[in-house]
């Protein structure tokens, strides 16, 4: 892992405890995703749970929905949500998988279920920004037409396939070597964590799209 040592925050935000006293919002974070999380900080786009943490580690469903939720809060500059209520999970009780929830962001996986835990996989990931940025721009032309076509676009669920066509044509998710890399298919794609997206890859992407909903919109 690269160990960021160089990289700090450059500036105070509302959002963020972190002061430039040449300390890193990470523990730790790969040299190429570095320009990004800088602007990550201060934008206001790292929730509380990630603060001082590895960053190349692979982000879960319940951080993804946190940091989902300060996109929009940033990108929309509505910031009193409210959690939906009552809870209908069992298994969180975290306020701001909630207000994500009632903002129609996130999805449980089932009725009672959220798996906070959970590693999220690339087209959850796709399909979460999209609603989110829906949200923001909701008169936006969210056509699929110009597309990139994937060699493994098959293995995308239906009902995530438009969302992952229209992050890959605005540019927020690339795919590598042809391949958009949805979800796992085989235990030996499970076992090296295929689909799995880092922080530090989520938190680039809400960089990219806060900074894409002007020309979106």
């Amino acid at each position: 892992d690269y160990k960021q040592s160089g990289a700090t925050s450059d500036c105070y935000s509302i959002y963020s405890n972190t002061l430039s006293y040449g300390m890193p919002a990470w523990s730790a974070a790969s040299q190429w995703a570095t320009g990004e999380l800088k602007k990550a900080d201060e934008y206001g786009l790292i929730p509380d749970s990630l603060k001082g943490a590895d960053l190349t580690k692979n982000i879960t469903r319940e951080e993804f929905a946190e940091v989902a939720l300060l996109m929009y809060r940033k990108a929309s500059e509505i910031t009193d949500t409210t959690p939906y209520s009552p809870n209908p999970f069992n298994d969180t009780a975290n306020p701001q998988i909630l207000k994500a929830f009632k903002l129609g962001i996130v999805k449980g996986v089932s009725a009672t279920e959220f798996k906070p835990k959970d590693l999220i996989n690339r087209e959850q990931v796709a399909a979460m920004l999209a609603r989110t940025i829906r949200l923001i721009a909701p008169n936006a032309d969210y056509s699929t037409t110009g597309a990139p076509t994937f060699s493994d676009q098959k293995d995308i669920s239906d009902w995530a396939l438009s969302d992952c066509q229209y992050m890959a044509k605005i540019g927020i998710i690339k795919g590598s070597d042809g391949k958009f890399m949805p979800k796992t298919t085989t235990d030996a794609q499970k076992a090296v964590g295929y689909a799995n997206t880092s922080r530090e890859q989520a938190l680039a992407m809400s960089v990219r799209a806060v900074e894409k909903i002007p020309d979106i919109k």
